[in-house]
Protein backbone atom coordinates (compact mmCIF):
# COMPACT_ATOMS: atom_id res chain seq x y z
CA UNK A 1 0.00 0.00 0.00
CA UNK A 2 3.34 2.28 0.53
CA UNK A 3 4.08 1.70 -3.25
CA UNK A 4 1.17 2.56 -4.41
CA UNK A 5 0.59 5.81 -2.40
CA UNK A 6 4.13 7.21 -3.07
CA UNK A 7 3.34 6.19 -7.16
CA UNK A 8 0.26 8.03 -6.99
CA UNK A 9 1.73 10.98 -5.42
CA UNK A 10 4.10 10.81 -8.13
CA UNK A 11 1.34 10.90 -10.87
CA UNK A 12 0.19 13.95 -9.38
CA UNK A 13 3.36 15.87 -9.33
CA UNK A 14 3.79 14.87 -13.11
CA UNK A 15 0.45 15.57 -14.24
CA UNK A 16 0.47 19.37 -12.12
CA UNK A 17 4.14 20.57 -14.44
CA UNK A 18 3.95 23.45 -15.72
CA UNK A 19 2.22 22.64 -19.69
CA UNK A 20 5.11 25.06 -21.21
CA UNK A 21 7.77 23.18 -20.77
CA UNK A 22 6.09 20.60 -23.40
CA UNK A 23 5.72 21.16 -27.29
CA UNK A 24 2.83 20.75 -28.79
CA UNK A 25 2.13 17.00 -29.77
CA UNK A 26 2.53 16.07 -33.25
CA UNK A 27 -1.02 15.33 -35.02
CA UNK A 28 0.39 12.76 -37.39
CA UNK A 29 -0.51 9.00 -36.66
CA UNK A 30 2.28 7.13 -35.13
CA UNK A 31 2.47 3.48 -34.49
CA UNK A 32 4.97 1.34 -32.86
CA UNK A 33 5.67 -2.50 -31.47
CA UNK A 34 7.45 -3.68 -28.85
CA UNK A 35 9.10 -6.19 -26.66
CA UNK A 36 8.91 -5.71 -22.89
CA UNK A 37 10.32 -7.77 -19.77
CA UNK A 38 8.29 -7.00 -15.94
CA UNK A 39 8.78 -8.72 -12.72
CA UNK A 40 5.29 -9.75 -11.01
CA UNK A 41 4.88 -9.85 -7.47
CA UNK A 42 1.32 -12.79 -7.13
CA UNK A 43 -0.80 -13.15 -4.01
CA UNK A 44 -3.53 -16.05 -4.74
CA UNK A 45 -6.19 -17.65 -2.75
CA UNK A 46 -8.61 -20.33 -4.72
CA UNK A 47 -10.41 -22.47 -2.26
CA UNK A 48 -10.98 -24.92 -5.15
CA UNK A 49 -7.58 -25.64 -5.32
CA UNK A 50 -6.32 -24.81 -1.90
CA UNK A 51 -7.62 -23.25 1.53
CA UNK A 52 -3.49 -21.82 2.01
CA UNK A 53 -2.83 -17.92 1.25
CA UNK A 54 -0.34 -18.57 -1.58
CA UNK A 55 2.34 -16.03 -3.17
CA UNK A 56 4.73 -16.07 -5.97
CA UNK A 57 6.54 -14.51 -8.94
CA UNK A 58 7.43 -14.73 -11.99
CA UNK A 59 8.84 -12.50 -15.22
CA UNK A 60 6.53 -11.57 -17.38
CA UNK A 61 7.26 -11.63 -21.11
CA UNK A 62 5.17 -9.10 -23.23
CA UNK A 63 4.47 -7.92 -26.70
CA UNK A 64 2.50 -5.36 -28.00
CA UNK A 65 1.45 -2.79 -30.63
CA UNK A 66 0.30 0.60 -30.46
CA UNK A 67 -1.18 3.75 -32.79
CA UNK A 68 -1.47 6.83 -31.31
CA UNK A 69 -3.07 10.05 -33.07
CA UNK A 70 -5.92 11.84 -31.81
CA UNK A 71 -7.30 8.84 -30.44
CA UNK A 72 -5.12 5.36 -29.11
CA UNK A 73 -5.26 1.67 -30.38
CA UNK A 74 -3.26 -0.73 -28.11
CA UNK A 75 -2.77 -4.41 -28.36
CA UNK A 76 -0.70 -6.78 -26.26
CA UNK A 77 -0.03 -10.26 -25.44
CA UNK A 78 2.07 -11.17 -22.05
CA UNK A 79 3.24 -14.61 -20.55
CA UNK A 80 4.39 -15.79 -17.06
CA UNK A 81 5.33 -18.68 -15.39
CA UNK A 82 6.33 -19.59 -11.41
CA UNK A 83 6.22 -21.16 -8.43
CA UNK A 84 3.57 -20.44 -5.41
CA UNK A 85 4.19 -21.24 -1.83
CA UNK A 86 2.16 -21.44 1.19
CA UNK A 87 5.07 -20.45 3.33
CA UNK A 88 4.69 -23.96 5.35
CA UNK A 89 6.51 -26.71 3.15
CA UNK A 90 8.05 -26.75 0.27
CA UNK A 91 5.93 -29.83 -0.37
CA UNK A 92 2.80 -27.73 -0.55
CA UNK A 93 4.86 -25.00 -3.44
CA UNK A 94 2.85 -25.48 -6.87
CA UNK A 95 3.71 -24.16 -10.59
CA UNK A 96 1.19 -21.39 -11.66
CA UNK A 97 0.77 -20.04 -15.71
CA UNK A 98 -0.48 -16.99 -16.59
CA UNK A 99 -1.68 -15.33 -19.77
CA UNK A 100 -3.07 -12.20 -21.35
CA UNK A 101 -4.32 -10.90 -24.94
CA UNK A 102 -6.13 -7.42 -24.97
CA UNK A 103 -7.07 -4.62 -27.32
CA UNK A 104 -7.86 -1.40 -26.16
CA UNK A 105 -9.06 2.06 -27.85
CA UNK A 106 -9.52 4.99 -26.34
CA UNK A 107 -10.90 8.10 -27.36
CA UNK A 108 -9.52 12.06 -26.65
CA UNK A 109 -12.25 13.72 -25.24
CA UNK A 110 -11.07 17.17 -26.80
CA UNK A 111 -11.34 17.86 -30.14
CA UNK A 112 -7.32 17.68 -30.69
CA UNK A 113 -4.96 16.59 -29.03
CA UNK A 114 -3.15 18.75 -26.54
CA UNK A 115 -0.30 18.50 -23.63
CA UNK A 116 -2.66 17.14 -21.22
CA UNK A 117 -5.36 14.57 -22.86
CA UNK A 118 -8.21 12.62 -21.39
CA UNK A 119 -9.70 9.59 -22.57
CA UNK A 120 -12.87 7.39 -22.44
CA UNK A 121 -12.90 3.71 -24.11
CA UNK A 122 -13.18 0.19 -23.99
CA UNK A 123 -10.74 -2.66 -23.85
CA UNK A 124 -11.44 -6.61 -24.18
CA UNK A 125 -9.13 -9.32 -22.07
CA UNK A 126 -8.67 -12.76 -22.14
CA UNK A 127 -7.15 -13.44 -19.13
CA UNK A 128 -5.96 -17.40 -18.03
CA UNK A 129 -4.77 -18.47 -14.59
CA UNK A 130 -3.93 -22.22 -14.16
CA UNK A 131 -2.81 -23.24 -10.86
CA UNK A 132 -0.90 -26.87 -10.91
CA UNK A 133 0.05 -29.43 -7.69
CA UNK A 134 2.38 -32.84 -8.64
CA UNK A 135 1.63 -32.89 -12.29
CA UNK A 136 -2.38 -32.35 -11.83
CA UNK A 137 -3.10 -34.53 -8.55
CA UNK A 138 -4.72 -31.21 -7.59
CA UNK A 139 -5.55 -28.19 -10.34
CA UNK A 140 -7.68 -25.41 -10.55
CA UNK A 141 -8.11 -22.09 -13.46
CA UNK A 142 -9.99 -19.05 -13.77
CA UNK A 143 -10.28 -17.57 -17.40
CA UNK A 144 -12.29 -14.48 -18.15
CA UNK A 145 -12.71 -12.93 -21.37
CA UNK A 146 -15.05 -9.70 -22.23
CA UNK A 147 -15.47 -5.51 -21.85
CA UNK A 148 -14.05 -3.42 -19.97
CA UNK A 149 -14.85 0.31 -19.37
CA UNK A 150 -11.10 2.16 -19.63
CA UNK A 151 -10.31 5.62 -18.72
CA UNK A 152 -7.13 7.26 -19.33
CA UNK A 153 -5.54 10.52 -18.47
CA UNK A 154 -1.53 11.58 -20.44
CA UNK A 155 0.46 14.72 -20.07
CA UNK A 156 3.57 15.53 -21.92
CA UNK A 157 6.21 16.54 -19.36
CA UNK A 158 8.47 17.70 -21.61
CA UNK A 159 9.77 17.77 -25.39
CA UNK A 160 10.55 13.65 -25.05
CA UNK A 161 8.92 13.00 -21.87
CA UNK A 162 5.51 11.59 -22.00
CA UNK A 163 3.61 9.71 -18.80
CA UNK A 164 0.07 8.19 -19.26
CA UNK A 165 -2.54 6.87 -16.73
CA UNK A 166 -5.40 4.07 -17.29
CA UNK A 167 -7.94 2.81 -15.30
CA UNK A 168 -10.02 -0.51 -16.76
CA UNK A 169 -13.21 -2.52 -14.65
CA UNK A 170 -15.48 -4.90 -16.08
CA UNK A 171 -18.20 -4.76 -17.46
CA UNK A 172 -19.50 -8.13 -19.38
CA UNK A 173 -17.07 -11.00 -18.44
CA UNK A 174 -17.50 -14.31 -19.45
CA UNK A 175 -16.48 -16.33 -16.33
CA UNK A 176 -14.77 -19.92 -16.83
CA UNK A 177 -13.78 -22.50 -13.21
CA UNK A 178 -13.62 -25.86 -12.73
CA UNK A 179 -15.78 -27.79 -10.35
CA UNK A 180 -14.71 -27.96 -6.97
CA UNK A 181 -11.21 -30.34 -6.65
CA UNK A 182 -11.41 -32.54 -9.75
CA UNK A 183 -12.89 -32.80 -13.56
CA UNK A 184 -16.19 -32.84 -14.87
CA UNK A 185 -17.35 -34.73 -17.90
CA UNK A 186 -17.01 -31.17 -20.16
CA UNK A 187 -13.20 -31.04 -19.34
CA UNK A 188 -12.56 -34.60 -19.83
CA UNK A 189 -14.26 -34.47 -23.13
CA UNK A 190 -12.05 -31.80 -23.85
CA UNK A 191 -8.78 -32.28 -22.34
CA UNK A 192 -6.61 -32.07 -25.82
CA UNK A 193 -8.21 -28.76 -26.69
CA UNK A 194 -7.47 -26.48 -23.63
CA UNK A 195 -8.46 -23.12 -25.11
CA UNK A 196 -12.42 -24.50 -26.18
CA UNK A 197 -12.10 -25.25 -22.17
CA UNK A 198 -10.96 -21.66 -21.34
CA UNK A 199 -13.40 -20.33 -23.33
CA UNK A 200 -16.25 -22.27 -22.10
CA UNK A 201 -17.52 -19.53 -19.65
CA UNK A 202 -20.70 -18.02 -18.40
CA UNK A 203 -21.69 -14.72 -18.32
CA UNK A 204 -20.89 -13.27 -14.66
CA UNK A 205 -22.61 -10.95 -12.58
CA UNK A 206 -20.91 -8.04 -10.91
CA UNK A 207 -21.71 -10.12 -7.70
CA UNK A 208 -20.10 -12.87 -8.45
CA UNK A 209 -17.02 -11.21 -10.14
CA UNK A 210 -14.70 -8.35 -9.80
CA UNK A 211 -11.92 -6.74 -10.58
CA UNK A 212 -10.30 -3.62 -11.22
CA UNK A 213 -6.64 -2.66 -13.36
CA UNK A 214 -4.21 0.29 -12.91
CA UNK A 215 -1.49 1.04 -15.02
CA UNK A 216 0.70 4.34 -14.84
CA UNK A 217 3.44 4.26 -16.93
CA UNK A 218 6.45 7.00 -18.35
CA UNK A 219 7.75 6.97 -21.79
CA UNK A 220 10.76 8.81 -22.69
CA UNK A 221 11.60 8.99 -27.01
CA UNK A 222 15.20 8.29 -27.43
CA UNK A 223 14.77 8.88 -31.13
CA UNK A 224 12.51 9.37 -33.94
CA UNK A 225 12.16 5.58 -34.26
CA UNK A 226 12.51 4.34 -30.85
CA UNK A 227 11.11 4.68 -27.32
CA UNK A 228 11.50 3.73 -23.86
CA UNK A 229 9.06 2.74 -21.16
CA UNK A 230 8.65 1.72 -17.56
CA UNK A 231 5.42 0.92 -16.22
CA UNK A 232 3.50 -0.49 -12.73
CA UNK A 233 0.55 -2.46 -13.08
CA UNK A 234 -1.65 -3.57 -10.26
CA UNK A 235 -4.44 -5.92 -11.15
CA UNK A 236 -7.47 -7.21 -8.61
CA UNK A 237 -9.73 -10.18 -8.93
CA UNK A 238 -12.01 -11.43 -7.17
CA UNK A 239 -14.77 -14.35 -7.48
CA UNK A 240 -17.41 -14.78 -4.65
CA UNK A 241 -18.52 -18.32 -5.94
CA UNK A 242 -18.86 -21.09 -6.06
CA UNK A 243 -15.69 -20.95 -5.03
CA UNK A 244 -13.77 -17.97 -3.77
CA UNK A 245 -11.15 -16.84 -5.88
CA UNK A 246 -9.23 -13.83 -5.04
CA UNK A 247 -5.81 -12.60 -6.61
CA UNK A 248 -3.70 -9.39 -6.39
CA UNK A 249 -0.60 -8.64 -9.05
CA UNK A 250 1.57 -6.03 -8.79
CA UNK A 251 4.07 -5.91 -11.52
CA UNK A 252 6.91 -3.69 -12.74
CA UNK A 253 8.41 -3.88 -16.64
CA UNK A 254 10.14 -1.91 -18.63
CA UNK A 255 10.07 -2.15 -22.82
CA UNK A 256 11.56 -1.21 -25.77
CA UNK A 257 9.59 -0.12 -28.89
CA UNK A 258 10.04 0.99 -32.91
CA UNK A 259 7.64 3.38 -34.19
CA UNK A 260 7.21 4.17 -37.67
Amino acid sequence: MKAFALLSIVVLIFLSQNSALAQQPESLPVSSIGLGLGYSLDYIKDTNFSPLNQKGNTLVYSMFYERRSNNILKININYGDGILKSGLSNRLESSYYKANIGATYLKNMAAEKKVINFYVGGTYNLKVLYLDWYNQDAFSYISTNGLSISAAISNQLASRHYIESTVSIPVLQALSRPPYNGVDEYIIENQDNPIKIVLDGKLSSFKQYQAFNWNVNYRYKISDYLDWKVAYDFNFQKVKNPDTFTSITNRISTSFSYTF
